[in-house]
């Protein structure tokens, strides 16, 4: 999902399209030389302990992601599937490391196309239209 999802300005790539160089069963063509933004960019279903398969990111509809130090969790949703992010387990969990990261400063956004919403442990607040997608890629998230 990062290779559709994530932009990235070295090689063109706008958020929300697939990679040129992505290959259904078989992931990135030029893995060996791809653009730093994609090198460092850290899926945290990859790197966080205890979550399981139906996590994985093309299973859930969604890639996890860190910011700020850890301190902003980022869910970026597949805009072919916005609701993904809703489902069972997905939208209790969240809610739950929300309630509990609050008092450490943890944020928990959810990105779906230009629109973002903050999930709390009692409720989500629709943030409205945050980013125009028409604005060129970015180059990778930062860890």
């Amino acid at each position: 999902m990062c290779c559709k999802l994530m932009g990235v300005e070295a090689i063109g790539k706008s958020p929300h399209a697939w990679c040129g160089h992505f290959r259904k069963g078989a992931g990135c063509a030029i893995y060996a030389d791809r653009p730093k933004a994609c090198a460092d960019f850290s899926c945290y279903w990859l790197n966080a302990e205890g979550l399981s398969d139906e996590w994985r990111p093309d299973r859930a509809r969604f890639v996890l992601h860190r910011e700020e130090g850890g301190r902003r969790l980022i869910v970026e949703v597949d805009p072919a599937q916005p609701q993904a992010w809703l489902k069972a387990p997905y939208h209790a969990t969240l809610r739950d490391w929300a309630r509990r990261g609050a008092a450490g400063g943890l944020t928990l956004n959810v990105l779906v196309g230009p629109r973002a919403y903050e999930i709390q442990g009692d409720r989500d607040i629709d943030l409205g239209i945050v980013r125009d997608m028409a604005a060129k890629p970015f180059a990778g998230a930062a860890q």
